[in-house]
């Protein structure tokens, strides 16, 4: 790869752990609140391409519900799952990963499919806001990864070029995305573990995000 430009990184998934939003319901749901983030995505794409928008947090609590009523689970327990949202911890090996690229004087930032507020607020209580210079969500376009403004916007925000930044993501939507709005790509394996072939090739690829900073630096 060319010198490494400005990075730019999913936050839901990807830095931050989504399965603490279903301990209302015990320890073991954590599949359960995956499953909902991913139908909270596939309804933002959705509402992208017909020319919609909803706060991301409104597309998760709806998923969420729908969720827990197929289980079967305590409905009266929603709120308290919604809230967990503002409290989803690093992956472990996120802070040295996020460190390791910094010490090397990278530029990091973040761009998720959260609100911009929403995004500020869960890295401040994660530990881990202070190692971004930047974060921004769809709200400032009003549509959702993996549609190209998106991109286009985190790249403008950084004042770059597509080609000079790489987007971190565990998402192979994401990847996708990214890569052909123009940007150099790195994957995360950690819950998909095998990417679609389909997929343009990411330019890093690792089994964590220790892995993908490794390979980036």
């Amino acid at each position: 790869m060319p010198a490494l430009g400005p990075i730019l990184f999913d936050l839901n998934g990807t830095l931050l752990d989504p399965r603490v939003i279903a301990r209302p319901w015990g320890s073991d749901h954590g599949s359960l609140a995956l499953r909902a983030m991913d139908d909270a995505v596939a309804a933002g794409m959705v509402a992208t391409l017909t020319g919609s928008y909803r706060p991301f947090k409104e597309l998760m609590g709806a998923a969420l519900a729908r969720r827990v009523r197929l289980a079967g689970l305590n409905e009266g327990k929603l709120d308290d799952a919604l809230g967990m949202t503002s409290q989803m911890p690093p992956y472990p090996e996120v802070p040295g990963a996020l460190d390791a690229l910094r010490s090397q004087g990278v530029r990091l930032a973040v761009l998720t499919n959260s609100a911009t507020a929403d995004g500020e607020s869960v890295l401040e209580r994660a530990g881990l806001r202070d190692r971004f210079e930047l974060v921004t969500g769809t709200d400032q376009v009003e549509a959702f990864k993996p549609d190209p403004r998106v991109y286009r916007h985190g790249v403008d925000a950084l004042g770059a070029q597509p080609g000079e930044v790489t987007m971190v993501a565990a998402h192979w939507w994401d990847v996708e995305g990214a890569k052909r709005a123009g940007l150099r790509t790195a994957w995360v394996a950690r819950r998909e573990r095998v990417l679609r072939s389909s997929v343009p090739e990411p330019d890093v690829r690792g089994e964590d995000l220790r892995e993908v900073a490794v390979a980036l630096a």
